[in-house]
């Protein structure tokens, strides 16, 4: 069960599925989307109110106002789950699995009259800004912890934040999330010192810390003539996005900070071609939103690009200080600066030691084929 079926923030599930062999696998979700992701192999449970309203959505951003509507509404009309459950009354499956604690919280109830185990996957905004957008959740969850079967996280960080949120130690659960590796070819970069193309591809709010990025890169800039920065990302802040505009105006940064749109999923891998590392200095928000294991750090450095970042929740287990790429206190920009400058005079060896240990570290712990693995046994030890 989702919200949306599927953002591209969510890929990698998309090919996490269909490696759980032996799984037949059914889609809910008040909002589907006939994308890329889509894959006509599942079953699927449209909701009929979306057939109505917007029958054929190609992209997550297709009628957005709709889409917020009919997902929205589920928080205080639940229709969408009332109606799957009356659906999965003739056929029941052997388990059900809600991605994102808030959706869970919307099928913890039919779990337990459709007497079948349920799983629940934490991403990131559920952790802490739902629950102080909504205090409600904060009840709903430790309803949640109590009839969920397992809770899954991304990593040791975020099984600690939710077992400091309640959740019983004995039903977490790592799953990592992995890119498809044959999807981000490694692609072996020729860095000298004295060069460097940054880029950064990020839906535009504030937890992915743009502003960050472009003051970092301003202060390293006098030390790094030539250095060249890309923004890349849908522009859901719009506010955020002007103000990101107004920096690089008034600090006459427009020959070397590039905004440029959404890259769609499958042209991101030969868009990465023309960087040298990937930048996502992630930070918490006065709202409590925050990063849990940002996918796109895994396919920037699966290509071979070594990441700059901060210490932000998940990220040093994503990218190792030193080895695939540099992490700086997250909100340091002096810390962050003077990383931008030590990748600029980065000499050609060291570079490319750098970006294939990047590759590798992917490869080793990041594989969605042992994801899946983990899944399946994690679906049997529920099943069991």
């Amino acid at each position: 069960m989702f919200d949306v079926y599927l953002p591209s923030t969510l890929s990698w599930v998309a090919r996490l599925l269909p490696a759980l062999e032996g799984a037949e696998v059914s889609i809910g979700a008040p909002w589907m989307v006939r994308n890329r992701f889509f894959n006509p192999a599942y079953r699927h449970y449209p909701f009929p109110l979306q057939r109505w309203l917007a029958p054929a959505p190609r992209t997550e951003f297709d009628f957005p106002l709709r889409q917020k509507l009919l997902t929205g509404m589920q928080r205080r009309l639940p229709l969408y789950p009332m109606w799957l459950e009356r659906q999965l009354q003739r056929d029941p499956p052997d388990l059900l699995h809600a991605h994102f604690g808030t959706t869970a919280c919307l099928y913890m109830d039919m779990a337990r009259r459709l007497n079948r185990p349920l799983a629940v996957t934490f991403y990131g905004f559920d952790y802490a800004k739902a629950p102080r957008l909504r205090p409600a959740y904060i009840a709903l969850y430790r309803q949640l912890f109590a009839g969920a079967q397992r809770v899954i996280a991304a990593s040791e960080a975020g099984c600690r934040a939710l077992q400091n949120m309640g959740c019983p130690s004995e039903k977490l659960a790592i799953v990592p999330p992995g890119p498809q590796l044959n999807a981000f070819p490694f692609s072996e970069r020729k860095k000298t010192s004295g060069q460097l193309r940054l880029v950064q591809v990020a839906t535009i709010t504030a937890k992915k810390g743009h502003l960050t990025a472009l003051e970092a890169f301003r202060q390293a800039l006098p030390d790094c003539p030539g250095m060249e920065m890309t923004l890349a990302g849908e522009r859901q802040d719009k506010t955020l996005a002007a103000r990101l505009e107004r920096f690089i105006r008034s600090h006459n940064l427009e020959d070397h900070v590039h905004m440029i749109d959404f890259v769609e999923h499958q042209a991101m891998s030969g868009f990465l071609k023309n960087f040298d590392a990937f930048i996502h200095p992630s930070c918490h928000t006065p709202d409590g939103d925050h990063e849990a294991t940002p996918v796109v750090l895994l396919e920037a450095q699966a290509s071979g690009l070594p990441v700059l970042c901060t210490d932000h929740f998940d990220l040093p287990a994503e990218v190792l200080h030193e080895h695939t790429g540099l992490v700086s206190p997250e909100g340091d920009t002096a810390a962050l600066a003077g990383h931008i400058r030590r990748l600029y005079r980065m000499n050609e060896v060291d570079f490319a030691a750098m970006s294939k240990r990047a590759r590798q570290h992917v490869e080793n712990h990041f594989n969605v084929l042992h994801s899946a693995a983990r899944l399946r046994e994690i679906y049997r030890e529920m099943l069991s």
